[in-house]
Order: C-alpha cells, then sequence, then structure tokens
C-alpha cells in the first residue's frame, strides 16, 4: 500500500506539464494563424487598390483628365504608394505598393493592375 501511494505522488504534476505543453502548442499555432490571416488580409487590400487605381487612372484618361494624378490620389486614399503610373490613350497601367511589418521583418507587397475603358479594343496582333 505505501509503494502505491508514493508512485501516485510521483506521478501528481505531470498532468499540469501535459497540460501546460498543450496550452503553449495551442496559443503558438494561434499566434502563427493570426499572423498568416493578416498577411492574406494584407494581400487582398493589396490587390483591391491597385485594381481600383487603374480603374480609376483609366476612367479619368477617358474622359479627358488627368489619369496619373487621379491614380495617385485613389492609391492615397487606399493607404498604398503609386510606385508607376502609364498610360496608353486610355488604357492605365498601375504598380502600387505596401510595407507592413510582423515578426521583426518588413515585408513589401507589390501589386500591378491593368484597366482600359469599356469599349477599348487593342491594336490588331496585340493580344489580350
Amino acid at each position: 500500500m505505501i509503494g502505491r501511494l508514493s508512485a501516485l505522488r510521483t506521478e501528481g504534476g505531470a498532468g499540469a506539464v501535459y497540460g501546460l505543453v498543450v496550452v503553449t502548442v495551442l496559443a503558438t499555432a494561434f499566434a502563427i494563424a493570426v499572423q498568416v490571416a493578416a498577411l492574406a488580409r494584407l494581400q487582398h487590400q493589396v490587390t483591391a487598390a491597385a485594381d481600383l487605381t487603374a480603374l480609376a487612372a483609366s476612367g479619368s484618361a477617358d474622359g479627358g483628365g488627368d489619369g496619373c494624378a487621379q491614380a495617385e490620389r485613389i492609391a492615397a486614399a487606399n493607404e498604398v504608394r503609386l510606385r508607376s503610373c502609364a498610360l496608353d490613350a486610355a488604357v492605365a497601367t498601375v504598380v502600387v505598393e505596401r510595407s507592413a511589418r510582423t515578426w521583426g521583418v518588413t515585408l513589401t507587397l507589390k501589386r500591378t493592375a491593368r484597366a482600359a475603358p469599356r469599349d477599348y479594343v487593342p491594336a490588331a496582333g496585340g493580344g489580350r
């Protein structure tokens, strides 16, 4: 009987240790999942900002305005930097970027988008 009681006493803290390990693993997995989700969200935001910027530049140029100036305003409103803006008639090609710092590393996401008016027809030999 005494041998059984001493064996129970020596293994009494094992459950707490296992519980602590499980909690630590789950907390680490949760932290990583949150960071991955934040980066995926940021990628979607930068892609959407690039699309909106290209559409605004094309629409402005098609209406006779300064497409790249409009692109700059839309990029700023979407919290991205306009790196380049090229207009060929009313066809706009823009490059935007946004930087984010996560886990001590600065990541820069860069996206390119192109937009043209609805009635745009490419020149012969040019593909879409």
